[in-house]
């Protein structure tokens, strides 16, 4: 198989496959939640359930840093996470050779972000995700909630951060579209693995905080 072959499948047919395998199961594991349903609650309703639904998905990413006893414990947590997420989202979307592939894909038009701030998120988000990785493993009690999940989650995300920013600083040569059909192979498999692996958080976060705060709401606390 020859090199353009070999990026043309990745780039099409491959990603057209990993695109449907997630959605499929982003929807199947969402439904599922949602079907559960609810036991009834017959409790007359003390304060306003939606509003503070949103609050507490709008707000709860930056609750950490107003909390300086939490904050002074988990600052890796905390700093590392937000840098982490910051990056690699601003990356998957917003770098001019992403966006324009996702404008070929939703014929929407995505904005796009300077090189020079794409390299910042991508040294960013991987040096994070570097220092994450680390802490869990030298933290007794994270330790003990990481499994091999979430290594294997980190070792792909990384090799994609990785063969990123080295086929957008290479020189030259004739391992250029290797290096790109790598990075965006190890981008169908993400895509395809996330739907089965905790990844998939950044989904049912919604859900899941978007209930702790209207749960809240109904009961009349506040945060």
């Amino acid at each position: 198989m020859g090199d353009t072959t070999f990026y043309d499948l990745v780039r099409g047919p491959l990603l057209r496959f990993a695109l449907f395998i997630f959605f499929a199961g982003i929807s199947y594991r969402f439904f599922r939640v949602v079907f559960l349903g609810l036991p009834p609650d017959y409790a007359k309703p003390k304060g306003n359930p939606y509003y503070m639904a949103v609050k507490k998905i709008v707000i709860k990413p930056t609750m950490g840093w107003t909390f300086n006893e939490i904050f002074s414990r988990r600052a890796v947590n905390f700093i590392g996470g937000f840098l982490f997420h910051l990056g690699f989202l601003g990356l998957t979307f917003f770098v001019p050779a992403h966006a324009l592939l996702w404008r070929e894909i939703t014929g929407l038009p995505i904005p796009t972000i300077p090189n020079l701030l794409g390299d910042i998120l991508a040294y960013a988000a991987l040096g994070s995700l570097l220092a994450l990785t680390i802490h869990r493993m030298l933290n007794p009690v994270l330790k003990l909630l990481t499994g091999k999940d979430e290594y294997f989650a980190n070792f792909l995300i990384g090799a994609i951060l990785f063969t990123g920013l080295l086929a957008t600083k290479w020189a030259g040569g004739g391992f250029y579209v290797w290096i790109l059909s790598t990075h965006m192979l190890l981008a169908d498999l993400l895509i395809i693995y996330i739907p089965f692996s905790r990844l998939s958080h950044f989904v049912y976060y919604f859900l899941s905080v978007g209930f702790m705060g209207w749960n809240a709401g109904k009961r009349g606390v506040s945060f």
